[in-house]
Order: structure tokens, then C-alpha cells, then sequence
């Protein structure tokens, strides 16, 4: 049977979420993503983009914890936006508040976004992709995929040794988000009329989707 998209909203949406709380989950995330492979997938994409990648723009960069992990492999000027940054400030990380769906946002030559995605409705999803293109070249757009095997291996692997709060808000998350079709229908509404093209691919067990768009 086909999982409905869940509509709850995560812990970490809400306004009253401690610092101190978010960060330690934040820093479990990033380390999640490290181990998961999401971080060294968006590493191999810059090293072999085709142009030159100078600046790189995280969406939805929360405290910053991969777009950190990537400036120190790569040693690229990097950026992150976020509607509401967490964390201490770092001067070599510079973090901007901002509505990636509507505001101007930073220019670099590449963007991606880290499971950003399912916290968006339908049309929010298409305005990011479509805000995204006037501001870079290239954005990737890793997510989760809505289907029962990515929530069963989560609670048996990831789960045990994560905080009570991923532990919830991973659970949603994969229910929150959107099946390949789903998302490769709004990234083919969000491109419709305009010169961009993109590649939809889906990693084993249904564990990452990513949408590569060169505008």
C-alpha cells in the first residue's frame, strides 16, 4: 500500500526549539549526512562539474554543519541561507536569513539543498527551483523518497543511536516527503518554458533522491 504524505510538522520546525537542543541535533544530522554518503555525493558533483565551481550556496543550511565539512575539503568560498540559521557564527561561514522560495538569495555558481525539499508544499517546492535558477548556475536537490524500506532501515540503524528528537523528526521527514514521481513532476513544472534540464536519479533501498538541474 502507498504511504500518504504526512502533513505534521517536525520538531525542529517550531519557533521554541532551544538553541541548545536544535544544535546538538543539527550536529548529529550533519554527521548523519557524512556517514550516509549525502555530503560526499555533493563533494564528487563540484569536483567534477564541467565549469569552474568557485562559490557554493547551501539552501536550507540550518547551522551549517555540511556546508562547513565541504568548505574545508574543497576550499571553495562558501554561503548558506536559511529562514532561521541556528548555531555560533563563524566569519568564514557566512550565514544569511532568507526565504529561499521568494527572497534574492547569494550568487555562486553551484546550490544545493539537503533534505530541504519535504518541509515545502508542491508549490513551494516549484518556487524554490525556480528562485534557485536566477542565482546559480547548477542546484542539486538531495531529499528523501516517501517509501516504507527508507523508513524501516532509519529505525533500525539510524535510530538506536540518535537523540529522541532525530529519531521523530527523521520518521516524519520520510513520510513528509514526496515519491520520485512526485518530484520529478514538480521539477518538470518548475523548468516548463525555460531553457533548464535536469537528471532524476534514486539511490539503492530508496534511501536519497536527487535532482541535478543545470538552468
Amino acid at each position: 500500500m502507498a504511504m500518504k504524505r504526512a502533513v505534521e510538522r517536525e520538531i525542529l520546525d517550531g519557533a521554541d526549539v532551544p538553541d541548545a537542543l536544535a544544535n546538538e541535533a543539527y550536529g548529529q544530522l550533519t554527521r548523519i549526512h557524512r556517514y550516509l554518503g549525502d555530503t560526499a555525493f555533493i563533494v564528487k558533483a563540484i569536483r567534477r562539474d564541467p565549469l569552474p565551481v568557485r562559490r557554493v550556496l547551501d539552501v536550507g543550511c540550518a547551522t551549517g554543519g555540511v556546508l562547513r565539512e565541504i568548505r574545508q575539503k574543497l576550499g571553495v568560498e562558501t554561503v548558506g541561507v536559511d529562514v532561521k540559521p541556528r548555531g555560533a557564527r563563524d566569519i568564514w561561514l557566512p550565514i544569511i536569513r532568507a526565504d529561499a522560495v521568494r527572497d534574492p538569495l547569494p550568487r555562486a555558481d553551484l546550490a544545493f539543498s539537503m533534505y530541504l525539499g519535504h518541509h515545502l508544499s508542491e508549490q513551494d517546492v516549484i518556487g524554490l527551483i525556480r528562485n534557485v535558477g536566477r542565482f546559480s548556475r547548477r542546484f542539486l536537490l538531495l531529499d528523501l523518497v516517501r517509501h516504507p524500506l527508507p523508513l524501516a532501515l532509519f529505525r533500525t540503524f539510524v535510530a538506536p543511536f540518535a537523540s529522541p528528537v532525530v529519531v521523530a523528526d527523521g520518521c516524519v521527514s520520510i513520510r513528509r516527503s514526496y515519491t520520485r514521481r512526485e518530484m520529478g513532476d514538480l521539477t518538470a513544472e518548475a523548468l516548463a518554458g525555460s531553457s533548464g534540464r535536469f537528471r532524476h536519479s534514486v539511490a539503492p533501498l530508496y534511501t536519497r533522491q536527487v535532482i541535478d538541474i543545470s538552468y
